[in-house]
C-alpha cells in the first residue's frame, strides 16, 4: 500500500531581516496541497500512515490489548525494566500512565487527517471515481479510530472537522451512543463505495468487505445481534474470503493481503522504514535471530498456553516455549518461559525490520462472530455450529456437540476466540463487552486488584489539564 511517511514544513533561518517574509518552497498547506490527484492520494496514505507507528499497532496497542488480559503477564524480572506495561497487568495503572496519552493522540492525530481529506478532496478536480472512493477510504479510517477510542475510553470527543487553529479546543465529552451512531454512519457510507479488491501497490487499503466485516463488529459490541449477524453473513456470502488450508499459512509472510486477510495494518522490511517491531518486541531478550535479541513483550502466560489441549495446531504457532535445556536456555527468572512466535519473521536483519501486517480481521473472525450472533439470537442454530466447527476443524479439534446449550455455547465462542485470535488484539475487548473481564484476569492472577471500573481506561490525565471540560471515567 503507498504511504506517505509525514508532511514537513521546512523553514530555514538565515541572516536576511527579510526571511520571514519567504514562503519555504517545501511548505505544505491546506491551500497549496490539495491540487490534484496525488496529492489527495497522499492526504489518504498518511491517515493509515498512524496504524504502523509506536503509538499504535506497532507497540501500544499489543501492550493494551494483550497486557491487560488474562494472556500476557509482566513479570518474572521484568516489573521494574518498564513501569507502563506492569501497570497495565496488574491494573495500577493510573490517568497518568504514558501509553493512554499516546494512544488517544496518534487516534485524534490521525482522525483530523480524515477530516481535512474528507472536506478538502471533494474541491479538487480529478477523477469522480477515484475522488469519491478516497474519501470513502477517509470515513473508513475515521470510524476505524474512533471505534477504538470509544472501546478504551466511552464517551470521547466526537470532532468531525479539521482542525485549523489553536481556539476553541477545550471541547467535552459526547456521549457513546452518539459516537457509535457516527461510527455507523461512516462505515455504511464507505461500505457503499469502496470496492471489493485492490490490486498491486494498493492492495492493504479498505474494502467492501472490511467496512461490512467492521459494521458486524461494532452491532457485536452493542449485543445488536440481529445486525451482526446480517453483516457477517454478508461478507461470508461476498466469496471474497476463506480460511487457508493450515493456521500457519494464516500468518505467512507470502500470504498477506490473501484470502484471509478482511483488513491488516501493513509492514515492509527491508529498509523501507515501513517495516513492523512485533518480532522484535515479542521475542524474548534471551532468544536471538540474526544475532538481535528481542525485547520480551506480551510475555504469554501460563494460563493460555495451558487452556489449548495438545492437540491443537494453533498452540504451537501461537506460542513458543523455552526451557531450561532449550537453546538458548530460557532465565530462571521467567515466571513462564513463552513467547508470542507468530509474528516472527526470520529473514528480519533487525527488531523494526519484521514484513508481517498484523491482522485487525480475519476471516476466522467473521465466522466467529456470526456464530455468536445466531447463538444469540435461539440457541442450536445449525449455521452457528457450522460457523465455529468450520475453524476447530483446521486446528485439529472435534465440532461442538450439537448439544450444546445456548449459554453453554456462549462459553464456547468465547474460548474459540482465545484460542484462534490469540494476541491478535481482540482478547480484552471479548472481555469487557461479555462481562468477564474481572473474572478471567482473577482466574489467571487472583492478586490483580481489577474491577468492575477498568472496563474503561482512564482519560489520559495531560488531556484533562489542558481541557477541563474534559470529565473522567469512575474510579481514577
Amino acid at each position: 500500500m503507498k504511504k506517505i511517511l509525514a508532511f514537513l514544513v521546512t523553514l530555514s533561518v538565515a541572516s536576511s531581516c527579510n526571511v520571514l517574509d519567504q514562503v519555504p518552497e517545501s511548505a505544505f498547506t491546506p491551500t497549496n496541497f490539495y491540487k490534484n490527484s496525488d496529492d489527495a492520494i497522499a492526504a489518504i496514505s498518511s491517515v493509515y500512515d498512524q496504524l504502523n507507528t509506536q503509538d499504535l499497532y506497532n507497540q501500544v496497542m499489543w501492550i493494551v490489548q494483550d497486557q491487560a488480559t488474562d494472556d500476557a503477564e509482566w513479570g518474572g524480572g521484568r516489573s521494574t525494566a518498564n513501569q507502563a506495561k506492569n501497570d497495565l497487568d496488574k491494573y495500577t495503572f493510573t490517568p497518568a500512565t504514558s501509553t493512554f496519552q499516546s494512544t488517544w493522540s496518534a487516534q485524534y492525530r490521525a482522525i483530523n487527517r480524515a477530516n481535512a481529506a474528507i472536506e478538502r478532496i471533494p474541491a479538487i478536480t480529478m477523477d469522480a471515481a477515484l475522488q469519491g472512493r478516497l474519501i470513502a477510504e477517509a470515513k473508513f479510517m475515521r470510524a476505524f479510530y474512533y471505534f477504538t477510542l470509544v472501546r478504551f475510553f466511552g464517551d470521547v470527543p466526537l470532532v468531525l472537522k479539521e482542525t485549523t487553529s489553536l481556539t476553541d479546543l477545550q471541547i467535552s465529552r459526547t456521549p457513546k451512543e452518539e459516537v457509535y451512531a457516527q461510527i455507523i454512519k461512516d462505515f455504511t457510507e464507505a461500505e457503499a463505495v469502496l470496492p471489493a479488491s485492490y490490486s498491486g501497490a494498493d492492495r492493504g487499503r479498505a474494502t467492501k468487505g472490511a467496512a461490512t466485516a467492521f459494521l458486524a463488529k461494532v452491532h457485536l459490541t452493542r449485543q445488536d445481534w440481529t445486525n451482526a449477524a446480517a453483516k457477517a453473513k454478508q461478507v461470508i456470502d461476498s466469496g471474497m474470503y476463506d480460511l487457508w488450508a493450515t493456521y500457519p499459512e494464516a500468518f505467512a509472510i507470502v500470504n498477506k493481503n490473501g484470502k484471509e486477510a478482511v483488513f491488516e495494518v501493513q509492514a515492509l522490511g527491508g529498509g523501507f522504514v515501513e517495516g513492523s517491531w512485533m518480532q522484535g518486541y515479542m521475542r524474548p531478550n534471551f532468544d536471538r535471530v540474526n544475532n538481535i535479541s528481542g525485547f520480551g513483550d506480551d510475555p504469554v502466560t501460563k494460563n493460555l498456553y495451558e487452556t489449548y489441549t495438545a492437540a491443537d495446531k494453533r498452540r504451537d504457532v501461537n506460542i513458543r516455549i523455552y526451557s531450561a535445556t532449550s537453546t538458548p536456555a530460557a532465565p530462571a527468572s521467567v515466571d513462564f518461559p513463552g513467547y508470542v512466535y507468530k509474528y516472527l519473521d526470520p529473514s528480519a536483519t533487525g527488531n523494526n525490520e519484521g514484513s508481517n501486517n498484523f491482522p485487525v480481521i480475519r476471516y476466522a473472525d467473521v465466522l466467529l462472530m456470526y456464530a455468536e450472533a445466531l447463538n444469540e439470537l435461539g440457541a442450536g442454530n445449525a449455521e452457528a455450529f457450522a460457523a465455529v466447527n468450520k475453524i476447530r476443524a483446521r486446528a485439529g479439534l472435534a465440532a461442538l456437540p450439537a448439544s450444546l446449550s445456548q449459554a453453554a455455547f456462549r462459553d464456547a465462542i468465547l474460548l474459540e476466540r482465545r484460542l484462534e485470535l490469540a494476541f491478535e488484539g481482540h482478547r480484552w475487548y471479548d472481555l469487557v463487552r461479555t462481562g468477564k473481564l474481572v473474572q478471567a484476569i482473577k482466574a489467571q492472577n487472583p492478586t490483580i486488584q481489577v474491577t468492575e471500573n477498568h472496563q474503561l481506561l482512564p482519560i489520559p490525565q495531560t488531556e484533562r489539564d489542558v481541557n477541563p471540560n474534559l470529565t473522567q471515567n469512575p474510579g481514577y
